[in-house]
């Protein structure tokens, strides 16, 4: 028999207080830091207004992008730039889900990008979409008689036009 005092595996309320941390202290704590500051600039409010904009980090560009006129549209262009940087920067770490949603959210169609090489070639795929279309994806207007891109062919030169940005921007990362 061991005389060794120990508490016993039985007990359990000395097992549970034992090395317990409180996490709720820190989802609670407030961080604090630097003093945040936007200068604006141009002489009438709509470029002040338009100025603070540009400046502005991707969560304040997500709520002023439900503004209206110009400052809304600034603002979700503003975003739209944010956001593919995040896409690039997730796709440069092997995350290719932000990309494979933005690419279904504008296709309307699945799809799926299992590793590096289909990321790298991913461009080429829709390529071959766009060359496959009849009239090389051109219709003619009802009204003017003359030719213009069809709706299948701007949805695939976007979304060749964001891969194309996505792989330059992870690339120089």
């Amino acid at each position: 028999m061991n005389n060794i005092t120990s508490p016993s595996l039985a007990n359990d309320t000395y097992w549970n207080s034992v090395a317990q941390f409180d996490t709720a202290d820190l989802n609670n704590a407030i961080v604090e830091f630097g003093p945040a500051q936007v200068v604006v600039s141009g002489k009438t409010v709509t470029e002040k207004k338009l100025s603070a904009v540009g400046q502005a980090s991707a969560p304040a560009l997500a709520y002023l992008s439900n503004q209206k006129g110009k400052l809304g549209k600034y603002a979700r262009e503003g975003l739209s730039v944010a956001g593919e940087a995040m896409i690039a920067k997730a796709a440069r770490a092997g995350n290719y889900k932000p990309l494979t949603d933005a690419i279904a959210a504008i296709t309307g169609a699945s799809l799926t990008i299992r590793n590096r090489a289909e990321f790298e070639t991913l461009g080429g795929r829709f390529e071959d979409q766009l060359r496959d279309l009849k009239n090389g994806g051109y219709i003619v207007c009802k009204k003017t008689g003359m030719d213009k891109p069809s709706s299948k062919r701007n949805v695939l030169m976007q979304v060749i036009a964001l891969i194309a940005e996505v792989q330059a921007t992870a690339a120089a990362m």
